[in-house]
C-alpha cells in the first residue's frame, strides 16, 4: 500500500473517532426536555370572546351559531332559540330593544347584560323600560365568589361576578315574558375566554342554557358595538344639542353680515405735499390739537423773521392771545396772519 494511501485512510479513521467521541459526549451531558409556552388565543379566539363557550357547547350536543352584529341574525329567528348578545340592555336601539322583546314573547330566551343603574320609568333603556327591574351601584364591590342556584333542585354554584352594579338587590335576574324568557346579568364577561374556566362559570353558563329545549339553536352575539359619543348626544341629549347647533347657525348667519357700505378702494395716485400736510392738520383739528398748531406755526414765524431781521422784535400784538383759538375760523384767520407775517 503507497503512503499517501495509507495518509488518507489514518485521516478517515481520526474524523470517525472524532465525530463518535463528540456523539457520547452529547448523549451524557445533553438533557431533551419539552415545555410549553403561552402565546395567548388563536385568532379565532381572538376574534370572538365566546369561543370556548361556543366549543364547549358544541361538544355537549348542542346548535351553536354565532354572529358579530344583530343585523346577521336570521328574520324571523326560531321562537325557541336561545340567544347570548355581547351588547348591554342601554346600547340597543329602540327597534332592535322591541324586536327583541317581541321575539321573547313569543317563546325566545334572551340573555343580555345591565351595566348602569337604571329606575323604572326614568331612563332611556327601551329593554328595560317595559321590565319591573331597577339596577343601582353598590360603593364596594364584591370581588369574591357568590353562591347562585337556578332552582332549589340544583347544587349552589360558585360564580365570580366582576360588577358593581345590582338587579333588584341581586348579581342576575330570570324574568318570564310571555312564552319565553329573558335573562338578565350584571357582568357577561364570566362567560368570555378568559373567565370562562373559573370557578363554576361553565356550569353556570349550561344550567342557563338547559332551561331552554335542547333541541333548540343557541345564537352567540359576539361583537360589542357601543354607540358612539354622537349618538349617544342625539339618543339622551337631541335637545340641548338642537339648540347649540341652531345657536351656532345664528351667528353664523349674524357674522356673515356686512355691517356699512363697502369700502371704496383708493386710488394708485401719489397726493401733493399740500393735500397730506392738510389731512395732518384737519385730523389735529379733530383730535384737539389746534393749540398746538397754533403755537408750532408762531415759532416758526419767529425765526423766519429773526433770521430776515436779527435783533428786530416784530410786531406780534396781535398774537397775544392765539394759543388758545376759540373757533375754527379763529384758527384760520391768525394762521393766515401768520403766513404774511413770514412773507419776505
Amino acid at each position: 500500500m503507497s503512503r499517501p494511501r495509507l495518509g488518507w485512510i489514518s485521516l478517515i479513521l481520526l474524523a470517525l473517532l472524532s465525530v463518535g467521541g463528540l456523539l457520547l459526549w452529547l448523549s451524557q451531558h445533553l438533557v431533551q426536555r419539552s415545555e410549553e409556552v403561552y402565546v395567548g388565543h388563536d385568532e379565532a379566539a381572538q376574534r370572538n370572546p365566546f369561543y370556548l363557550a361556543e366549543r364547549l357547547l358544541i361538544r355537549l350536543g348542542r346548535t351553536v351559531h354565532r354572529v358579530r352584529r344583530l343585523d346577521e341574525l336570521p328574520h324571523p329567528l326560531p321562537t325557541m332559540d336561545t340567544l347570548l348578545i355581547a351588547i348591554p340592555s342601554y346600547a340597543l336601539s329602540a327597534a332592535d330593544s322591541q324586536w327583541l322583546l317581541d321575539w321573547v314573547k313569543a317563546g325566545g330566551h334572551l340573555l343580555v347584560s345591565v351595566q348602569h343603574p337604571y329606575e323604572p320609568g326614568q331612563g332611556r333603556d327601551h329593554l328595560l323600560n317595559v321590565l319591573d327591574v331597577h339596577s343601582q351601584r353598590v360603593e364596594k364591590p364584591v370581588t369574591d365568589p357568590v353562591s347562585v342556584k337556578l332552582n332549589a333542585a340544583m347544587p349552589a354554584l360558585q360564580v365570580r361576578f366582576h360588577a358593581d352594579v345590582r338587579l333588584n338587590g341581586d348579581f342576575w335576574q330570570s324574568l318570564p315574558w310571555g312564552a319565553g324568557r329573558m335573562t338578565l346579568l350584571t357582568d357577561l364577561s364570566l362567560f368570555m375566554n378568559d373567565r370562562l374556566a373559573e370557578q363554576d362559570h361553565a356550569d353556570f353558563l349550561w344550567a342557563l342554557l338547559r332551561q331552554s329545549d335542547p333541541g333548540d339553536a343557541i345564537w352567540l352575539q359576539y361583537r360589542m358595538l357601543t354607540p358612539s359619543l354622537a349618538q349617544l348626544l342625539w339618543q339622551y341629549a337631541w335637545m340641548p344639542l338642537a339648540g347649540l347647533i341652531l345657536t351656532l347657525a345664528a351667528a353664523l348667519w349674524s357674522s356673515s353680515r356686512r355691517l356699512g357700505p363697502l369700502l371704496v378702494p383708493r386710488a394708485g395716485e401719489q397726493r401733493r405735499l399740500g393735500e397730506h400736510l392738510r389731512a395732518c392738520s384737519r385730523f389735529l383739528w379733530r383730535q384737539g390739537a389746534g393749540a398746538m398748531l397754533l403755537q408750532a406755526a408762531r415759532h416758526y414765524t419767529l425765526r423766519q423773521i429773526e433770521r430776515r431781521q436779527p435783533g428786530t422784535a416784530p410786531d406780534i400784538a396781535l398774537l397775544a392771545h392765539s394759543d388758545q383759538p376759540l373757533n375754527e375760523r379763529d384758527l384760520v384767520q391768525t394762521l393766515q396772519t401768520l403766513q404774511r407775517l413770514n412773507r419776505p
